[in-house]
C-alpha cells in the first residue's frame, strides 16, 4: 500500500468510526428512553446482550484481520498519554 492509498484508507476508516459512532448513539439514545418509560428488565436485556455469544460472534467476524491492517503496538505510549496528546493535539499546516 503506497502513502496516498494509506491516506485514503485513514480517512476511509475514519468515516466508518463516525457512522458506526452515530448509530451507537441512535441505540443509546431509544435504550434511554425505553430506561425513562420504565420498561422493566431493560437493564438485563442489554446485560444479556453485552453477554451474548451472538453478538461476540458476529464482533470477531468483523474484526477478524483488522490488526493486520494496524500499525505494530508500542508498549511505552499508555492509552492514557495517547487521549493526553488528542486532547492537546493543534494541527498545523496542510491535512495529509
Amino acid at each position: 500500500m503506497d502513502e496516498r492509498e494509506q491516506r485514503q484508507f485513514i480517512r476511509f476508516l475514519a468515516n466508518e468510526v463516525k457512522l458506526y459512532f452515530r448509530e451507537i448513539l441512535v441505540y443509546q439514545f431509544v435504550l434511554d428512553l425505553l430506561k425513562e418509560g420504565g420498561i422493566p428488565g431493560i437493564e438485563g436485556l442489554l446485560e444479556t446482550a453485552r453477554n451474548s455469544l451472538v453478538v461476540q460472534a458476529r464482533f470477531d467476524k468483523q474484526f477478524e484481520h483488522f490488526e493486520e491492517l494496524l500499525p505494530p503496538s508500542d508498549d511505552e505510549l499508555s492509552e492514557q498519554a495517547l487521549r493526553d496528546l488528542l486532547e492537546r493535539w493543534k494541527p498545523t499546516g496542510e491535512p495529509n
